[in-house]
């Protein structure tokens, strides 16, 4: 599996949502006018192009739509608590957490390792989703 693309189901469910959606611009098809989106109400539609954007595992939809289709605010709560946690160590339930969340929104079924490349390779992938998270 490629990092950062989500499975194809996932994929495949997001652009049903926005194809359904009221700000999807069939002829762009983006969220919004393309690139820099339109202003709903207290938020902004995203303006990206959705066929890319529906197979980031990572991404979510600014307004929403998606649901637990996105990461959700428990998950990202915590992925950054056990970064937190494990700076220069991790121990086995840590381990369990990392690869339980890494599975979640990159797919896959990756058993925990003790690579130290594999486990850093899957601590970068969870931070990839916060700083997505957090713009």
């Amino acid at each position: 599996m490629i990092p950062f693309v989500a499975d194809r189901e996932l994929a495949e469910k997001r652009i049903a949502i926005c194809e359904d959606c009221n700000h999807f611009r069939k002829r762009s098809r983006t969220c919004g006018t393309p690139i820099i989106g339109d202003k709903v109400g207290d938020k902004r539609t995203c303006g990206c192009f959705m066929d890319a954007k529906t197979k980031l595992s990572f991404s979510t939809c600014p307004l929403d739509f998606w649901g637990s289709l996105q990461v959700s605010h428990s998950d990202y709560l915590e992925m950054k608590k056990l970064l937190d946690e494990v700076k220069h160590s991790i121990n086995a339930d840590q381990k369990v957490v990392l690869y339980k969340l890494r599975n979640k929104y990159f797919g896959g079924n990756l058993k925990t390792s003790n690579c130290s490349p594999c486990l850093k390779s899957a601590l970068n992938e969870l931070q990839q989703i916060i700083d997505e998270y957090e713009k």
